[in-house]
C-alpha cells in the first residue's frame, strides 16, 4: 500500500482528534478540517472512480484530478451532513467521524480490479491419467 493511501486513511482522523482534542485552537481546527473536507474524501472516492493504475504525468491530469476530488469531496459532505441537519442530530464530531469512516474505507479497500485473482480450476483432461493409476474408470453408459 502506498503512502498516499494510508495518508488519505488517516486524515480524516487527525482532522478529528483536532476537532475534539483542541477546542480551544480555532487557528489549527479551521485549516486542517477545511483542507480535510474540501481534498481528502474525494481524492479517496476519485481512487474508485478511474480504472486501470493513473499517474499524475502532467497538468491536465493533476487539474482533472483536483477538480474531481473537490467535487466529490463536497458532493460527500452534503450525503452526510443533509441527513445529519433533517435528523436534528448535526454535530461537527458527528459528520467528521462519518466522512472520516468513509475515507479510511475507500483509501485502504483495494479497488475492485486490484482484487486478487483467483486461477480458475480446469476440469481433469479425460485422457491423462492420474497419480492413482490403478483406478479403473467406470464404463462408458450404452
Amino acid at each position: 500500500m502506498t503512502s498516499l493511501r494510508w495518508g488519505l486513511a488517516l486524515s480524516g482522523w487527525v482532522a478529528l482528534a483536532v476537532v475534539t482534542l483542541l477546542p480551544d485552537a480555532p487557528v489549527l481546527r479551521g485549516p486542517v478540517t477545511t483542507a480535510f473536507l474540501l481534498v481528502c474524501p474525494g481524492l479517496a472516492a476519485s481512487r474508485w472512480a478511474r480504472t486501470g493504475a493513473v499517474r499524475v504525468t502532467d497538468r491536465t491530469t493533476l487539474l482533472e484530478t483536483g477538480a474531481l476530488a473537490l467535487t466529490l469531496s463536497l458532493s460527500m459532505a452534503v450525503l452526510v451532513v443533509e441527513p445529519l441537519f433533517l435528523a436534528d442530530a448535526f454535530t461537527v464530531t458527528r459528520a467528521l467521524l462519518a466522512l472520516a469512516t468513509a475515507t479510511s474505507v475507500l483509501a485502504l479497500l483495494p479497488r475492485p480490479g486490484e482484487w486478487p485473482r483467483r486461477v480458475p480450476r480446469t476440469a481433469p483432461d479425460p485422457d491423462s491419467r492420474t497419480a492413482g493409476g490403478d483406478r479403473s474408470e467406470p464404463p462408458a453408459p450404452e
